[in-house]
């Protein structure tokens, strides 16, 4: 097999384990919730801790990736998700299931961080970024049958957290057999880190921010729809991962037409209007008063939210030398 090639099948499996291993908590909300008998706001802290040790991991992980290497640090992220579910299977307290799912968001800031950037250093026409993409989306898609079996025969949440375990440990094995990518232009020369001018460039930050938001509201939607669904429109927590499911499926849908989509229609373009549709279908799923008028609104969300990333980073790359 193709070294390029087969190094780009182990980064998608990467970010297909990634995505089950992140997605876990949003069908569990509630039961969480119910298991350790806490508040409404309590628990509405569990996904926001999160997403902000994700966003300092990423932060870390980009400052100190010269330093560990793109083995060590693909390995350490992983090795998070491992230290994470152990925390969280074994947690009695709440604050204990709150510290397993902090160190859960290292995994994630971590493991995206140097997947990404492994896929970068391939060979142009391996450098398959919205199929990536849609290699998460397939994973929040799968891991959801998973919860909802998990959920319909009264199991602990915590027991899907055990499958993890092994598959980090399947692609743990997998990842030793990525070969030939390095941060250094010759394997032999020593690396040197990029110029602080870049970093320093507005659109670089400008990608940041935008990012910054874009995950905070992916996450948010991901783990608060079927929360909101259960409390608003009556529908069983049983029933939440088939809904779930089906945003998914369309979001990972976008991801995959999401390179020739956005090259005929233009990331800007796309990143003017799709913004305006996501509030459309927010504004559906809010003030809406049958079922069908939600599950219309969580469709509008999973199509436009799909593209936003892809357009976002196509868009940075090809004008952040400019």
């Amino acid at each position: 097999m193709n070294k390029n090639f087969k190094n780009m099948i182990i980064i998608f499996a990467g970010f297909f384990f990634l995505s089950l291993f992140s997605n876990t908590l949003s069908p569990f909300i509630t039961t969480i919730k119910n298991t350790y008998h806490v508040s409404s706001g309590i628990i509405a802290v569990l996904p926001s801790v999160v997403y902000c040790a994700s966003f300092i991991m990423s932060m870390v992980s980009a400052k100190f990736m010269y330093t560990l290497g793109l083995r060590k640090g693909l390995n350490l992220g992983f090795l998070f998700a491992i230290i994470a579910s152990v925390i969280i299977i074994l947690s009695k307290s709440f604050y204990v299931l709150m510290v397993g799912y902090f160190i859960s968001g290292f995994a994630v800031g971590m493991g995206t961080v140097f997947l990404t950037t492994m896929l970068s250093l391939l060979p142009k026409q391996y450098q398959k970024f919205s199929l990536a993409n849609a290699f998460f989306g397939l994973g929040g898609i799968l891991i959801l049958p998973i919860d909802r079996l998990i959920l319909k025969g009264n199991i602990h949440f915590s027991y899907a957290y055990i499958v993890h375990i092994i598959l980090i440990g399947i692609f743990l094995v997998l990842a030793t057999r990525i070969k030939g990518i390095s941060l250094c232009v010759d394997e032999g020369s020593e690396c040197k880190k990029p110029e602080s001018s870049v970093l320093k460039n507005p659109l670089v930050l400008l990608f940041v921010i935008a990012v910054f938001f874009y995950v905070g509201a992916e996450i948010s939607t991901t783990n608060w729809t079927g929360t909101f669904l259960e409390n608003y429109y009556g529908i069983n927590k049983t029933e939440v991962p088939n809904i779930l499911l089906g945003f998914w499926i369309l979001f990972t849908f976008g991801r995959a037409i999401g390179d020739k989509f956005l090259n005929k229609v233009g990331q800007l373009r796309f990143l003017l209007v799709s913004p305006i549709i996501s509030i459309c279908g927010i504004f559906i799923i809010l003030f809406g008063n049958s079922r069908i008028q939600a599950l219309i609104g969580i469709a509008i969300l999973g199509i436009t939210m799909s593209m936003i990333y892809p357009a976002i980073q196509g868009y940075i790359i090809q004008h952040v030398s400019r």
